[in-house]
């Protein structure tokens, strides 16, 4: 069941009929203006892809996908372990913070990436063929769900046990509501991304994103994704990303294993 089918009895669902045909005349959108941080980002005409060209390469969208559903699933076990034992130290709280603040920031700009960045760009390359509005529902679900955690998060100090209950059970609902919505994502919007959304278009989109990150929230995100990263599936990034990508994974790479160990211990 769809998250927004829990939350709005809305069905999320792909439109009928649905017409595959690559025969058809390209379909182009015209500029439409978004909002990433405080430029106005205008989308630009994207032409249906066509038969033969190269897919769009999805695979950080699987592991940040991944990833996210991964952390829900260990911050929130760790946290209610740690709201049942002992207090944890101070320094184990702010770790706590330092980790999950960047992990609910990333969800947040994912959901906000896909709603104004590549839902547009599908839409123009795909028409009729996938109605994305429930699946922006389910975002608009998951906001407070997130809120809840933030506020928990903003509230834990030393011996805060109730903050940490709070904290552990935001992020279980997180957890529940995030398996079910990338589900339905992966399911419905992957095979028509890979059928109409022209490489390049894709490519761009992730541009945007990369801009909307910024190097601050880039030190969390790089070594974040190699965790959750099968090894075949890092070659693939590293050839992607060059020497750049590989220079500011060194660099933040054992930092960030430093976190992981205070906070999952």
């Amino acid at each position: 069941m769809a998250v927004c089918q829990r939350i709005h009895n809305t069905n999320c669902r792909l439109r009928a009929p649905v017409d595959w045909s690559l025969d058809r005349p390209k379909s182009t959108a015209s500029a439409v203006p978004t909002l990433i941080g405080m430029a106005d980002i205008q989308t630009p005409p994207v032409a249906r892809r066509r038969s033969g060209d190269p897919e769009p390469d999805l695979t950080g969208f699987v592991v940040i996908h991944r990833a996210m559903i991964a952390d829900a699933r260990r911050l929130a076990g760790a946290l209610a372990a740690m709201a049942e034992g002992a207090p944890p130290p101070p320094e184990r709280i702010a770790a706590v913070r330092a980790y999950a603040r960047p992990y609910l920031t990333e969800i947040h700009h994912h959901h906000e990436n896909e709603d104004e960045v590549l839902w547009p760009v599908i839409e123009a390359a795909a028409g009729q063929a996938i109605d994305l509005a429930p699946l922006t529902d389910d975002h608009r679900a998951l906001a407070p769900v997130l809120a809840r955690a933030e506020r928990a998060l903003a509230g834990l100090g030393p011996g805060g046990r109730e903050a940490l209950r709070e904290l552990a059970d935001a992020l279980a609902d997180l957890r529940d509501l995030l398996e079910e919505h990338i589900a339905d994502e992966e399911r419905q919007v992957f095979p028509v991304v890979r059928r109409f959304v022209p490489r390049e278009s894709f490519e761009w989109c992730e541009r945007r994103f990369q801009e909307k990150a910024g190097l601050g929230h880039i030190r969390f995100l790089l070594p974040w994704i190699a965790r959750h990263t099968a090894p075949a599936e890092m070659d693939h990034l590293l050839r992607r990303g060059g020497l750049p990508f590989r220079v500011l994974l060194a660099l933040f790479r054992g930092r960030h294993a430093a976190l992981e160990r205070r906070v999952f211990g």
